[in-house]
């Protein structure tokens, strides 16, 4: 297998329309039958290219990010919370699953931001690493053109199915499939048992905003479990690929920060707001096929560590059982409501009348976007006697008494 030969020289673009219609930008393939073939491509379809690639596969929910900079340089993405950037990828079988995505990409270029790709597909309409539970991929980012020559010698021995060079300093973006799903999570109970992708139980602290890890839940089950051995295989294998290209000046050539599972990666097809140069993919490998996580990383080291690693006691961590209880039991015992594996639901509340489906509801918590009620089991039980949620319900002591009653009268068996 021949690995790109890999140059930090920007290729010249033709004048353009707002979303690249007119910018033709080259690319080499390698055809499924071997053959390579230098072509250009507006920006459009090196976006259509680069979703397709990496999503028309995926289960789950593509990320559509967008972000811009302040007078400093400085990016923000802005849109990590909203729901309606987290979109259907191809693997649920609909055909036309690409045009949402590409047109909400289309709004954004004409508006001048940034776009990035969630390389990992999301299991819910979030941003967060629980939203991850599987990658067909692996990837890793070189921020400028001094260090290209130690991606080129990692892809002399692994090459690459995509580089998206990311028109900034002359970085470049590295993407490899693998043959089975990576894990996001696992943990190894003290018996022995490993248990894939556990939910993180959390629970509210009193400094407002956090939240403490007080176990793991496996889906659909009542135990917690609270002690166990945590390991992150994407991002031990990503940091895999990260440690092998070596450090300079006591830091890692490739970003480290680019490790993690619900990372965003530039969107090619797409400007940079650094330089207002065109991401582009540079190469597209049609014919080599995936990797084994084994073959690709087995033999690759892991970075040292400054720490040992420990196993997790939450024993000592005193919490709530009830809160523990996921949304869809105790949704179907206080407000006999059956919640569907997707979207949202009308909000229960006898106080709202509502009739767009207002109300998301998560592992263990839900919010109303229409009245504003939210909050947890206790909230829910307060809601359907007419009473307050959040932080009202907590300041109310006589409200959250009534609430608790009627949380243990209905669902004490479900302990």
């Amino acid at each position: 297998m021949t690995a790109p030969v890999i140059t930090a020289e920007r290729p010249h673009a033709q004048p353009d329309m707002d979303t690249g219609g007119n910018t033709m930008l080259p690319l080499t393939v390698r055809l499924k039958d071997g053959r390579e073939l230098d072509t250009e491509r507006t920006a459009e379809q090196h976006r259509q290219i680069h979703l397709a690639f990496l999503h028309a596969a995926s289960n789950g929910y593509v990320e559509v990010a967008a972000g811009h900079r302040n007078e400093a340089g400085e990016l923000h993405i802005y849109t990590r919370r909203r729901r309606d950037h987290f979109l259907p990828a191809g693997g649920g079988g609909d055909p036309e699953w690409h045009e949402k995505p590409l047109t909400l990409a289309e709004t954004y270029v004409r508006a001048g931001r940034e776009l990035f790709l969630g390389v990992a597909p999301r299991m819910q309409r979030r941003g967060s690493k629980q939203a991850v539970q599987f990658s067909q991929w692996l990837w890793l980012d070189i921020d400028g053109p001094e260090h290209l020559g130690r991606l080129q010698a990692l892809l002399e021995r692994k090459p690459a199915h995509l580089l998206v060079e990311s028109a900034g300093s002359g970085g470049m973006h590295a993407y490899w499939r693998v043959t089975e799903p990576i894990a996001a999570r696992k943990i190894r109970t003290p018996d022995g048992r490993l248990v894939v992708n556990p939910l993180e139980v959390r629970q509210p602290t009193p400094v407002k905003g956090r939240t403490r890890l007080v176990g793991y839940r496996e889906l659909g089950a009542k135990e917690v479990i609270t002690v166990a051995r945590k390991v992150d295989p994407i991002q031990r294998a990503n940091l895999r690929l990260i440690h092998a290209l070596g450090y300079h000046r006591g830091t890692h050539v490739a970003d480290k920060q680019c490790h993690e599972q619900a990372r965003l990666l530039r969107w090619a097809g797409s400007r940079n707001g650094k330089t207002g140069e065109w991401a582009r993919i540079m190469r597209l490998d049609l014919w080599l096929p995936s990797y084994s996580p084994d073959v690709l990383v087995g033999d690759l080291a892991d970075p040292p560590r400054t720490r040992p690693v420990q196993r997790r006691d939450l024993t000592r961590q005193k919490y709530d059982a009830y809160k523990l209880i996921p949304a869809p039991w105790y949704f179907a015992r206080l407000a006999n409501v059956q919640l569907p594996e997707r979207g949202n639901i009308n909000c229960p509340s006898p106080l709202h009348e509502d009739v767009v489906a207002s109300m998301s509801v998560d592992a263990y918590v839900f919010c109303c976007h229409g009245c504003g009620a939210h909050g947890t089991i206790y909230d829910l039980a307060s809601l359907m006697n007419h009473g307050p949620t959040g932080d009202a319900l907590a300041d109310d002591k006589r409200a959250f008494g009534r609430a608790k009653q009627t949380v243990t009268d209905a669902c004490s068996d479900l302990l």
